[in-house]
């Protein structure tokens, strides 16, 4: 798993995440914008017990997964 901050006023990560930002533009959301894999999940905040049991989830997730 990779963690990755993103500066959404950057042209450059405005372009790659476009579709996040069109989302969040579309519902009036608040920043900051949590995505985890692609998705967003978090809006407003990014506070470590708000953002954890997403983390478990994927890191669950990926445990789940049989190595090939």
């Amino acid at each position: 798993m990779q963690v990755e901050y993103v500066d959404l006023t950057d042209p450059v990560h405005q372009e790659r995440f476009s579709k996040l930002l069109a989302l969040a533009a579309e519902q009036d959301l608040p920043y900051p914008l949590v995505a985890i894999n692609g998705q967003l999940r978090v809006a407003g905040s990014a506070h470590y017990y708000r953002v954890l049991p997403y983390v478990e989830e994927v890191l669950q997730a990926e445990e789940a997964i049989p190595e090939a």
